[in-house]
């Protein structure tokens, strides 16, 4: 009887076996979706990487000129002249020089290029910190400050401007003809006193 009972301990064995591997494997399955549905939810996705560029800060001017319309006696009361005085363009010419680096600013922008909120900042800020730094002359730091950037923000963000525009904008840079040339030069010796001046 012994031996009936090894055998039939033998002959159980391999019986039970299957179903605990099988236990396993559907647990196994079971996990990849679960991992798969994390993946795909909304809190998973990378905050630094916006839908829209555009959607990031439109309301970018709004808080510049809260910020800034009060910072000194010169600057004009209606907005649509305090944005020349602080850009040195019109709101016209400020969105057909972003129209000129648009794909340039949007394609692989680098990782410094992302605000307190955690979004890359949108193309026409990074325009507004560019045309901001060279219309005045200020330092990178004073600059950051009035967009609540930082200075190294500043910096790449000028340097990938200069170098869009360099290639985008180039068509517009042409030297007059010599007819044209004496004209700008009987204007600026008329208007300030500066002969066989072509340009400043």
């Amino acid at each position: 009887s012994g031996s009936s009972e090894g055998a039939g301990e033998h002959c159980l064995a391999p019986r039970m076996a299957p179903p605990k591997k099988s236990k396993k494997g559907k647990r196994k399955g079971r996990d990849p979706l679960k991992c798969g549905s994390n993946k795909g939810s909304p809190s998973s996705l990378d905050p630094g990487k916006p839908a829209d560029s555009r959607a990031g800060e439109t309301d970018w001017w709004n808080s510049f000129w809260q910020k800034n319309s009060g910072a000194g006696s010169t600057i004009p009361s209606d907005e649509d002249e305090g944005f020349k005085y602080f850009f040195r363009a019109s709101k016209k010419t400020f969105e057909y020089i972003c129209s000129l680096v648009r794909q340039d600013l949007v394609s692989r922008p680098p990782s410094g290029l992302i605000n307190i909120e955690g979004r890359l900042l949108s193309v026409e800020k990074q325009v507004a910190i560019a045309l901001r730094r060279l219309a005045s002359g200020e330092s990178q730091v004073s600059v950051g400050g009035a967009f609540g950037v930082g200075q190294s923000t500043v910096s790449q963000v000028t340097w990938r401007f200069i170098e869009s525009m360099e290639e985008r904008a180039r068509h517009h840079l042409n030297w007059p003809d010599s007819e044209r040339m004496n004209e700008i030069k009987s204007n600026f010796e008329t208007t300030f006193g500066l002969p066989n001046c072509c340009g400043a």
